[in-house]
């Protein structure tokens, strides 16, 4: 439990530390998965992170959300009445970097520089 208290005071004043739980959740579904495409929302990442679902938490992960979105590592797949769902399939670098660590590599975008540097160590 203390390693959540931590992480939920981390996530407020640091956006690099929320993007690595962001990206780390997402990878730890996949991870996890037995099929070849996933889908997820905010508030679902946060319960699965372990962070609080305060409305000001799920913006923040949502504009994490929004610039894999815009990265190409994640798609928009409908608004719902709950937010924005969002899918990754077996096409993407991300989904590649979870099942393999050898493919980490692929995520070289910029916006996830700092979150690769963090796995690399953490893997």
């Amino acid at each position: 439990m203390r390693e959540n208290s931590i992480i939920s005071s981390t996530i407020y004043r640091d956006y690099d530390e929320l993007k690595y739980v962001v990206v780390r959740t997402i990878m730890r579904l996949i991870k996890k998965t037995k099929g070849s495409v996933i889908t997820f929302t905010a508030k679902k990442i946060a319960v699965h992170a372990g962070i609080p679902t305060h409305p000001v938490v799920l913006t923040l992960i949502k504009d994490v959300l929004d610039n894999l979105t815009h990265e190409g590592y994640i798609k928009k797949m409908a608004k719902t009445s709950h937010g924005t769902k969002y899918m990754i399939g077996v096409s993407s670098p991300l989904w590649r970097a979870s099942k393999d660590e050898s493919f980490l590599h692929m995520l070289s975008s910029p916006y996830l520089r700092t979150v690769v540097a963090k796995i690399n160590g953490d893997f």
